[in-house]
């Protein structure tokens, strides 16, 4: 068993909506070890969301503390945060949130451009070899439009990859697509857990998304109802896992 990547104590989120609070966890407590592909499951309303964006850093939590690599990050000042962010996180979005105007390339890189134009070289190079990675070699100079729904969310897999992230955060990553395009990303992010060993947190409501993961947490109204046991190896493929369906063409916002 790795060491713990994330470590999360008695985490609780309360939304201040004017005069009204609207509790959202409560006293969360788990450990994820580096290389596990986790699963954070649960019914819409329970809290599955939150608890990522405050592991993300996307959020801060109302009480309670987050380590990640060993590093308190709870009240981390803001520019902190957004440096932690960029060097070693990695995000991936239901809706793919990849800007229109670029290339799928472009896409990819994009981030990396933020942390300095000293290596604008290398990282054009490594967003041409993520997009190999995820089997979008060929489709490189093509803008989202020109996708579909399963193949701009593999544009944006890459995309969260960009900096090296240790660790990538996925919320409802299949939630717009079919059955088939779903299964080709959650295999694109199997395989990339395995063969590279970066830790995957990803939340989904689905159990045929949950069959990935190499542990499942499952959310209850806010509350941890079941941590499940930590696994000592990478989440396995499925059997079909090597020989990912092609995505059908988007439409009506699902592929």
């Amino acid at each position: 068993m790795n060491d713990p990547i994330i470590v999360v104590e008695n985490v609780s989120k309360i939304y201040r909506l004017g005069a009204v609070s609207v509790p959202a966890l409560f006293e969360v407590t788990l450990e994820i070890a580096s290389g596990e592909m986790v699963c954070i499951m649960g019914k819409s309303g329970s809290g599955k969301s939150t608890l990522l964006r405050q592991l993300s850093l996307i959020d801060r939590p109302s009480a309670g503390r987050i380590l990640l690599h060993g590093q308190e990050v709870t009240h981390l000042a803001e520019r902190h945060r957004t440096l932690l962010r960029l060097s070693s996180l990695g995000y991936v979005f239901q809706e793919y949130a990849l800007i229109p105007e670029l290339t799928a390339w472009e896409n990819v890189f994009l981030p990396a451009m933020m942390l300095g134009e000293a290596r604008a070289a290398a990282y054009r190079r490594r967003a041409h070899d993520l997009l190999e990675q995820v089997g979008l070699g060929e489709r490189a100079r093509h803008r989202p439009r020109e996708l579909s729904g399963g193949e701009q969310q593999r544009v944006a897999i890459a995309r969260a990859l960009i900096n090296s992230p240790t660790i990538v955060f996925a919320d409802e990553p299949t939630a717009n697509l079919d059955s088939i395009a779903g299964a080709t990303v959650m295999q694109t992010l199997t395989r990339l857990n395995r063969d590279t060993g970066v830790t995957i947190v990803f939340v989904s409501h689905d159990p045929d998304d949950g069959a990935y993961a190499s542990r499942l947490v499952h959310l209850g109204d806010g509350r941890l109802i079941d941590l499940g046991p930590a696994a000592d190896t990478p989440a396995a493929d499925t059997p079909a896992a090597d020989t990912p369906a092609a995505d059908t063409p988007a439409a009506g916002g699902a592929s």
